[in-house]
Parts: structure tokens; sequence; C-alpha cells
């Protein structure tokens, strides 16, 4: 509809333009039609007619814009409304699979860390009773998760020559302010004493650093689950947490009837 729209408002703007350039030459024409009584009532009847077919082209401009603009609308309409459906239908089947295969993961991990719990106090009271020659064991959390830091890592290594101070042997910051007697001794300028300094040889090392040691937290200790059938969480850092029960509250509504007054009837009646 949109592509059949586009081509008639191209055609009827072509239309107009025509149109327009047409009037344009009918004006041009009105001197010359002025000569004659019947060339002027044919000159003004073109020209009434030109300009009506103008007005009719430019109210057809308008109205092909119209509904390009309305039917441009309406196609953002269905496209939010078809884009709801799908996200709607996406929602719904991802809110089922985190009630059923969030609750399944939920409690293999729950039970996962519950039993690095005891594992580890098992292992710690094992640990106690070893002799001071006897290796002590590792629980399942501490070698499952554990890490070594890495070691240093030497890259490369290159031999340099440096300028040093010769009285104690420390590097020159700034090696251009060194004004070099021989290759092997030089001097820094000083206002009071020129500055000795003497060339050493340094092997010079790219490395990367060791990592830092990290402290390993007990799984059961950093592990916390979100409830996956409500709000709330299921399991906070070593303890499983039971859902609140509602509380057995008392209220008191005043019936409309409760202390109405007898009617007359009511009494003769008792």
């Amino acid at each position: 509809m949109t592509l059949k729209i586009h081509r008639q408002l191209e055609q009827a703007r072509a239309d107009l333009t025509a149109a327009t350039a047409a009037l344009t030459v009918l004006n041009e024409q009105r001197t010359d039609a002025l000569k004659t009584s019947a060339a002027f009532a044919k000159w003004r009847l073109a020209h009434e007619e030109a300009e009506l077919e103008i007005e009719r082209l430019a109210l057809l401009v308008q109205k092909l814009e119209a509904d390009l603009e309305q039917d441009a609308a309406d196609a953002t309409v269905a496209a939010r409304a078809a884009r709801r459906v799908e996200l709607e239908r996406q929602s719904k089947a991802l809110a089922s699979r985190i009630a059923e295969e969030g609750a399944q993961a939920a409690a293999v991990l729950v039970a996962l860390a519950e039993q690095a719990k005891l594992n580890a106090e098992a292992v710690e009271l094992f640990n106690r009773k070893l002799g001071d020659d006897d290796a002590p064991l590792l629980s399942g959390d501490h070698i499952a998760r554990y890490r070594a830091p890495a070691p240093r890592q030497d890259l490369a290594e290159d031999i340099v020559d440096l300028w040093t101070f010769e009285q104690n042997g420390e590097i020159v910051g700034d090696p251009d302010v060194v004004v070099e007697r021989s290759y092997e001794r030089g001097y820094i300028p000083s206002h009071m004493r020129n500055i000795q300094v003497v060339r050493r040889r340094f092997r010079q090392i790219t490395y990367l650093e060791a990592g830092e040691r990290q402290y390993l937290d007990p799984l059961a200790m950093v592990l916390r689950l979100p409830r996956f059938d409500g709000p709330g969480l299921l399991f906070d850092r070593g303890r499983v947490v039971e859902p609140g029960k509602p509380r057995e509250l008392i209220e008191l509504v005043p019936a409309d009837d409760a202390l109405a007054e007898p009617t007359k009837a009511e009494i003769e009646a008792a």
C-alpha cells in the first residue's frame, strides 16, 4: 500500500509542476488575448481551467501526503503490536524456564554449598589431629576453586651500561646532564664541586610480576541465590532462608446492624 501511495504522490507532484508551468505560459499570453473578445474569452476559459487543475492537484498532493503519513503510522502501530506479542511470548517462556530450571540449578548449588561446608569442617577437624610431619588434607572446595598466585615470568633480558654515582652506586636519573670524560668516567657539573659518575654494566630484565595471593572465601559463605518462583532469597551466605510466614492479626470492623435499635414489632413479638 505504501509503495502505491508513493507512486501516486510522485505522479501528482509531477502533474502539479506541469500544470503550474502551463499556467505561467497562459499568463504570458494574456496580452495577446486582449486583442479580440473571442481570443480573450478563450484565454480566460483556459486560464480558469488551469487554475482549477492546479487547485485539484494541490489538494490531491495534500491528501496523498496525509495518506502516506497515516499509512506509516499504521505500520508503526502494527509493528509495535507484533513486537508486543513476540515479547510477551518470550517473557512467558523465559518465566517458565526461570521457575523450573532456575529452581533445579539452585537446588544443586545449595546442596554443593552445604556439602562443601561439611567437608571443610571435617577436613579441618582431621588436620588438627595430624602430626608435624604429616601433610594436611585439602577440602574439596579448596581443591576446586583455589589457584596459587602466578609466579614471576621473565620476558626479555638485555645488557645495558648506565651512569651511576661513584660514591653510592645509585643510577643517575638524568644521564643527559653527565659530561663524559671517557666511556667509563664522567661528572655532573655543580656550582660547588663536580659530582663524579662512572658507567656500570647491568642486566636489564623485562618481566611480568608475580600475582598477589588471594584469600579463598568458602563457597557457602559467598553464595547468594534468589528464589526463582517469587521474591526474596533462597540461600544467603551460609544459611537457607525460610520464607516469612504471614502473621495472624485481629481486625475489628463495625457492623452496620450490630447496634441497631429493635423495632416496635420486634419488641411485641418478643
